[in-house]
């Protein structure tokens, strides 16, 4: 089996991503697919719709649905690369509980600027017709 199920559509996301950081103003970002080990078989016990490193400029992101292994829709994917655009524009805040340090990744500065990413991208001509409904 290949390893790239369409060649299609991740030249088309590898496209949309590079005009989401051209908006968003996040220069030299990669873009990397989320491969699975075995695709579509057992049990799924880790969901991941995409994640990132704060020290590095690479975003993973998964263009395929776990079980079907369809691809996944522009506006999710857009959405997933908004997410993670939002990590590395409101760090992670960390903050004392009892005799703890906790670190919190999804604080309301960071939906705040998630809710801003996903706006510039709706308003956005070439990027704002894959977006299914406007959001609140």
């Amino acid at each position: 089996m290949s390893d790239i199920l369409d060649p299609r559509h991740e030249a088309l996301v590898a496209h949309l991503f590079t005009r989401a950081c051209m908006v968003l103003g996040m220069p030299g970002f990669e873009l990397r697919p989320l491969r699975r080990r075995v695709r579509g078989v057992g049990k799924l016990h880790s969901y991941k719709l995409g994640y990132t490193k704060l020290g590095e400029k690479r975003v993973t992101v998964d263009l395929y649905t776990p079980r079907t292994m369809k691809p996944r829709k522009l506006d999710a994917i857009l959405r997933v690369i908004c997410h993670e655009f939002a990590h590395h524009q409101a760090p992670p805040r960390v903050y004392r509980h009892g005799f703890r340090l906790v670190r919190m990744a999804h604080h309301p500065p960071f939906w705040m600027q998630y809710k801003k990413n996903v706006a510039a991208l709706v308003r956005d001509e070439s990027l704002g017709r894959y977006f299914s409904a406007p959001t609140p």
